[in-house]
């Protein structure tokens, strides 16, 4: 299947997911994402569902913000600013300079 459109495939998501599936209501109680998708994935779901349905495919919106970089970047898989979440659960090599935060994890 081809992409027509990333936008408009991602925004019309919420009529594979809340109208096909008999676990999920439509609209959806809440959409959770990061506030750089106020222009993208919320805005294009609700432009495709008032032009279908007459309604937000939504009840609630709920934005979160980013986790910064000792820049003050947003860290990134794709720049690769982040930090490997087991590593902070277990430490790094040096205890002393890269102590655990948590829990022992298993990879």
């Amino acid at each position: 299947m081809d992409t027509m459109d990333v936008w408009f495939d991602s925004g019309s998501s919420w009529n594979a997911v809340t109208k096909q599936s008999p676990e999920m209501t439509f609209p959806a109680d809440v959409y959770l994402e990061g506030s750089d998708q106020h222009r993208g994935w919320f805005q294009s779901s609700l432009l495709t569902s008032v032009a279908t349905e007459g309604q937000a495919p939504y009840k609630k919106v709920l934005t979160h913000g980013f986790v910064l970089d000792q820049n003050g970047l947003k860290m990134s898989k794709s720049v690769g600013n982040v930090v490997d979440p087991l590593k902070l659960v277990n430490g790094g090599n040096n205890q002393k300079t890269e102590p655990a935060y948590g829990m022992r994890c298993k990879e």
